[in-house]
């Protein structure tokens, strides 16, 4: 492997090397062989939004020449200071990184990012690592050296997971009295199904998000589609309930391998509330996320402003249906 000028080379013989156009098949790859990567983390994913290739400043790091982790980061300007972060448009960025990677190796990795953002005038950098039920397997070694580097707590939101392993009988056992009357209750009159009605699921969502939150989805309807493309069909789905063969409500899910599924947008027509169709929906979804081998279903979170304010009907929501916390964090360090 040739490095540019820029390359740092550590101790432990790794190198920092920016990412560069003509690497994304390597990156590609080497996230799906990862040990807690997926999608997200991917360049077909960044490159979706064009602001990305404007901000854009991620890292690559080799080992004794050969790929051993990636950052994906943009750099911009807040409040008169120069940011790194990971990742300012995606739901978390973070370290993504091999087997090979130890506790010594995470913390030259991040050693090596911290000696190379004080060389570029970066005053604060800004990591959320990937959430725990989405990685492969155990990997909490870059957490662990952020910390020891002096990185702390920026927020801590919780997202409300529910665990399919086991029978669906156990799994249904943990859903509140509550939860199981309205899943009755609708199953009566919704029909619940994996469909690909992106077009008319799209214009509910707006007007549910813009009539409670007064916001608009992240994606446009082209944004998601043209995303569906790029990273797979298979791995943004959607699952609808209909009502007299209407579609009412929805959730358009994020699949990640066969680890988990991660609810990213949830949607309902209001003139159809009484019904409770998005109940029937996640009980959709926990059926046959369990049939297909999958280990958790993430409905998200309940949290805003950084999880300092917390929607208590949404959180009692999703724990109805069994659902647990998990820690959703973001750390940062000051330069």
């Amino acid at each position: 492997m040739t490095t540019s000028a820029t390359t740092t080379t550590s101790k432990a013989l790794i190198e920092i090397v920016p990412y560069q156009e003509s690497q994304k098949t390597a990156w590609d790859q080497f996230v799906q062989q990862s040990v807690n990567g997926n999608f997200l983390h991917t360049r077909a994913f960044f490159d979706h939004n064009p602001a990305n290739n404007k901000d854009d400043c991620s890292f690559m790091f080799f080992k004794k020449g050969r790929l051993a982790a990636v950052l994906p980061a943009t750099l911009y300007q807040r409040d008169g200071r120069l940011v790194l972060q990971s990742h300012l448009r995606a739901t978390f960025g973070g370290f993504v990184v091999n087997r090979e990677v130890g506790t010594v190796e995470a913390l030259e990795l991040v050693r090596l990012l911290c000696d190379k953002a004080r060389e570029m005038g970066v005053q604060e950098i800004v990591v959320r690592n990937p959430f725990r039920i989405f990685n492969r397997h155990l990997a909490d070694e870059t957490d662990y050296a952020l910390w020891y580097h002096g990185f702390s707590l920026k927020s801590r939101e919780l997202e409300i997971a529910i665990e399919l392993a086991g029978t669906l009988d156990s799994i249904q056992k943990r859903f509140e009295n509550g939860t199981k009357y309205n899943i009755k209750k609708a199953e009566k009159s919704v029909e619940t199904r994996l469909c690909n009605d992106f077009e008319n699921f799209w214009p509910i969502l707006e007007k549910n998000l813009a009539d409670r939150h007064g916001k608009k989805p992240v994606h446009s309807l082209q944004e998601i589609l043209l995303l569906r493309e790029l990273v797979g069909a298979e791995n943004i789905l959607i699952f609808g309930g209909y009502h007299e063969g209407r579609l009412i409500c929805g959730t358009v899910i994020f699949r990640f391998g066969t680890q988990a599924l991660h609810a990213q947008y949830i949607g309902s027509d209001s003139a159809f509330q009484d019904l409770r169709p998005i109940n029937a929906v996640t009980h959709y979804i926990i059926k046959w996320g369990h049939e297909n081998g999958f280990k958790y279903f993430n409905l998200g979170t309940a949290n805003e402003d950084g999880g300092r304010v917390v929607n208590e009907g949404l959180f009692h929501f999703k724990e109805g249906f069994g659902g647990r916390g998990v820690l959703r964090e973001t750390m940062h360090l000051m330069l």
